[in-house]
């Protein structure tokens, strides 16, 4: 007889290999339809399959180490004949040119179980089958489709392939009645509601099935449903990458300039730049830049500048996103990680809520609201409700009302910029756990960058003086810059932070630490060499001339982000470093720090180019302009910007942003100066590109499916 280790090592392995690889009982061969829950339709799912299919290789190996980053490739390369430099790639264009263009997810922004307009999760999701609609409840269904087929070792035997086949199914919930029906035995079976209960001895049916000579296949089909949970900040919301991104015109040009805004300059007119600190014979106006292609310019019309009309067709043109307060996108490395976990095992249902919102902290973003991101839609909240309180009201029968248990938290908070620090007793109201739908089964984090002023960091980097951007702080209101000095004042108060937030994760959620994965953050600065960038200062920041990459500054950053990153590994596990200090988390949190994924990103920062072409790969990163005297745009065609094609660099710069994004502030003139500084930041400016949360995302993935392991093996405990 086996000992008890033996029995638990073949557990751990059997379910290693069911969660890595698709699976194929003997008989039956049978697979979830549209199992990414998230999507409305199944067509959103197929998209994926299909290319999830197209690289997933020989399916008796194990999957490849990058099969997210293959598929997120296969999704989104642009479908052109020569992709070597955005020109060649309009001029070669093939019939999905446009499509691909704009990335896989502006297909799908329009079909998801989130409300972009209400800023939240739908409790209810109409979701679309084969079969038809299906009214759910989004956090917990209570049923699944599901299409079955003989296995085809079944098929190959003599007779059975050309004969008909007796289907029979019955709920595995006591008093459940029989359904029938008769189909050829290569065909498929659709059950269109598999019932599920987190009863598991109430969840699936038991599927019979009488082959031509008689004998009689049984099996129970059980759905594994998945409830991912994401928060945290910009670097897992998918910042810097929305679903579907601005397009700009190829003839038209936006002159940032209030004094020409009138109808005379409708179309292109370059003045000498002044006060712009340039040299006496500039090649190009600092402030003509490229302009969103606008209904005016298809219809071969020209609005007049400044006017109602002309605002209204440039707001209608702004970057589409899932949630729009959050700039928060199906690009977000939670997104690919559910959406694989969906792909990889047939017999998986994935529900994942992803609350992550740029510039969450802590403090402001997980336990107390924020600023949302602003826009030009009206009557839309100006603020963001804490992600911890939405997740409680997602999870609560009843929603809000069902939330009764008190509970408070020490929690150190700051104004970005003071370093004035204020301990502050902020109270909570949690869903008690009898009155909770269902249990978290993992979750996904990224938190604490902005709790020492990451963003605020990465500007003093790229900017010589405060006063620079001193009008663009006062549009956001707030400090965006500041040096190393003030960052490590809140590194201070960080694990009392990271305290409270463990606290608060087992109170009103019941979540183990175990079950967190915290993602560390990739490093920025590093060119394709692996020497700190800098060495051309304005290489992808040329959107504006008062941006400059600092070699000196940006040493300093970094030489911050090594301790900070540091102390993130001291606050989870104590015992990871022998340097780490006494702790308010003790121990650690027992949240997974994962940081396998930072070496794929080291030779590959904000000013890496492509090694084998990195002259050429420089000169695309310039911002595309008219040249004074030129005809056509230097170095391509803005309209011919591929935002999610392949680069060597995995994060945004400013121009990169600019061009993706395109952010304007609505509180000011669409013309105004400060316009393409902020256009140029607050677009998602150093954050990772989709390429770059694919990454991400096959690394942590890794790490998820040892944790569904253990709760295989948990599960087949119990039983």
């Amino acid at each position: 007889m086996r000992n008890a280790s033996t029995v638990l090592a073949w557990l751990i392995s059997s379910c290693a290999m069911i969660s890595a690889a698709p699976v194929s009982a003997a008989d039956f061969a049978w697979e979830v339809e549209n199992p990414f829950r998230f999507f409305k339709n199944s067509t959103s799912f197929d998209q994926q399959k299909q290319a999830y299919d197209a690289v997933r290789g020989n399916v008796q190996q194990p999957l490849p180490l990058d099969i997210i980053w293959r598929t997120e490739r296969r999704l989104n390369d642009p479908d052109c004949k020569d992709a070597s430099t955005p020109d060649s790639c309009a001029a070669t264009a093939r019939a999905r040119y446009q499509q691909s263009k704009l990335g896989w997810a502006a297909q799908t922004i329009g079909s998801t179980c989130y409300d972009s307009g209400k800023r939240r999760f739908m409790t209810q999701c109409d979701r679309k089958y084969s079969w038809g609609t299906a009214k759910e409840d989004y956090v917990l269904p209570d049923a699944h489709t599901v299409n079955i087929r003989l296995a085809p070792e079944r098929l190959a035997e003599a007779g059975i392939a050309s004969g008909a086949c007796a289907w029979t199914w019955r709920s595995r919930r006591p008093g459940g009645k029989a359904e029938t029906k008769s189909l050829p035995c290569s065909g498929k079976l659709n059950i269109a509601r598999v019932p599920y209960s987190l009863t598991r001895a109430s969840s699936g049916v038991t599927v019979a099935v009488k082959l031509p000579d008689g004998r009689e296949l049984t099996e129970d089909v059980m759905v594994d449903d998945v409830l991912v949970v994401a928060m945290g900040d910009s670097f897992a919301s998918g910042e810097s990458n929305p679903d579907r991104p601005v397009t700009f015109s190829e003839a038209r040009e936006m002159v940032y300039d209030p004094a020409m805004v009138r109808q005379d300059v409708a179309s292109r007119k370059i003045n000498t730049p002044t006060g712009f600190g340039l040299a006496s014979t500039p090649k190009f106006d600092p402030r003509t830049l490229p302009r969103r292609k606008l209904a005016d310019e298809e219809a071969g019309q020209s609005f007049r500048l400044g006017s109602a009309e002309f605002q209204k067709a440039f707001d209608d043109r702004a970057a589409k996103w899932v949630s729009p307060d959050c700039h928060r996108s199906q690009y977000g490395y939670p997104f690919r990680v559910g959406i694989q976990l969906a792909l990889e095992n047939p017999h998986r249902s994935i529900t994942l809520v992803s609350l992550a919102c740029t510039g969450a902290e802590v403090g402001e973003g997980l336990f107390l609201e924020k600023d949302a991101r602003p826009t030009t839609e009206p009557g839309v909240p100006t603020k963001v409700r804490p992600q911890l309180d939405q997740l409680s009201d997602l999870i609560c029968q009843g929603g809000a009302k069902g939330r009764t248990r008190q509970a408070s938290y020490q929690l150190p908070l700051y104004r970005t910029g003071n370093t004035q620090v204020e301990n502050r007793l902020v109270s909570a109201l949690w869903c008690p756990p009898e009155n909770r739908k269902r249990p978290i089964d993992l979750m996904l984090l990224s938190i604490g960058g902005n709790d020492v002023g990451f963003g605020a960091l990465l500007t003093y980097s790229i900017t010589e003086s405060a006063s620079d951007l001193a009008p663009v702080a006062g549009l956001i209101g707030g400090s965006i810059r500041f040096s190393p000095d003030v960052s490590r004042v809140y590194l201070e108060s960080l694990d009392e932070r990271m305290k409270a937030l463990r606290e608060a994760l087992q109170d009103g959620f019941g979540v183990e630490p175990s079950r967190v994965l915290q993602s560390s953050y990739e490093p920025i600065q590093f060119d394709e060499t692996g020497a700190v960038c800098g060495a051309d200062p304005t290489l992808g920041l040329d959107v504006h001339p008062k941006l400059k990459l600092g070699k000196v500054r940006l040493q300093e950053t970094a030489d911050f982000l090594k301790d900070f990153l540091a102390r993130l590994q001291c606050i989870a596990d104590a015992k990871s470093r022998a340097d780490c200090p006494r702790l308010a988390t003790g121990l650690g949190t027992g949240f997974q720090l994962v940081t396998d994924h930072q070496p794929a990103f080291a030779k590959r920062g904000i000013c890496a180019r492509d090694p084998k072409n990195a002259v050429a790969d420089g000169a695309m990163m310039a911002m595309p302009r008219r040249w004074i005297g030129a005809d056509e745009f230097t170095p391509y065609s803005p309209a011919a910007y591929l935002p999610y094609a392949k680069r060597w660099r995995l994060f945004r710069t400013p121009n990169d942003a600019f061009l993706t994004a395109h952010t304007h502030a609505p509180n000011i003139p669409a013309f105004e100066i400060l316009q393409p500084t902020y256009a140029g930041l607050y677009s998602g400016a150093i954050h990772p590109t989709a390429e770059g949360h694919a990454i991400v995302a096959d690394h942590m993935v890794r790490h998820v499916r040892t944790l569904l392991d253990k709760r295989a093996v948990a599960d087949a405990a119990t039983r």
